[in-house]
């Protein structure tokens, strides 16, 4: 509250600090970045942080594929094979070929990958390396089966 008689200052009238509520001359109020007219004590500026813009980010992937991994047969052993076996008798041989990769599923649930050296003469395959561990009749044997990409020419193919 200002007093009676204050004393006239042209052009500097009074005003009401919208904060604080306290009566100032015009020449002692500001304002804000938000619209108020604020005594010298109540003024603060506009934090700077509330200028900072993040960068728009791409979230897109510039080139979508598809999952390009083999697929793979499986079939069983139809007779038992032991550590350091060369040959392996499978109950199917199909899509398998010389050069293809195998995958034997040991009697210790690993599974040991390895190559052909010769295409499947009945049902017997000749391995590249020797076998790491034993192997029971019936254990999971992986083939190679149609890749993505074959199945993508064959469609094409067909066109």
């Amino acid at each position: 509250m200002h007093s009676r008689n204050p004393g006239y200052i042209p052009g500097d009238y009074w005003m009401t600090c919208d904060l604080c509520g306290f009566h100032y001359r015009r020449s002692q109020m500001k304002k804000t970045w938000q619209g108020l007219w604020v005594c010298y004590k109540d003024w603060e500026p506009q934090h700077p942080q509330d200028f900072v813009r993040g960068r728009k980010e791409q979230f897109a992937v510039p080139v979508a594929r598809p999952d390009t991994t083999d697929v793979f047969n499986t079939t069983t052993l139809s007779a038992a094979a032991s550590k350091g076996d060369l040959t392996v008798d499978l109950t199917s041989v199909t899509d398998v070929e010389e050069n293809a990769v195998i995958g034997i599923t040991l009697d210790d649930d690993s599974v040991q990958w390895t190559f052909l050296t010769a295409d499947a003469v009945g049902f017997t395959c000749t391995l590249k390396e020797a076998l790491t561990g034993a192997a029971a009749i019936g254990n999971t044997v992986y083939t190679p089966g149609t890749s993505f990409m074959d199945s993508l020419v064959d469609s094409a193919m067909d066109l």
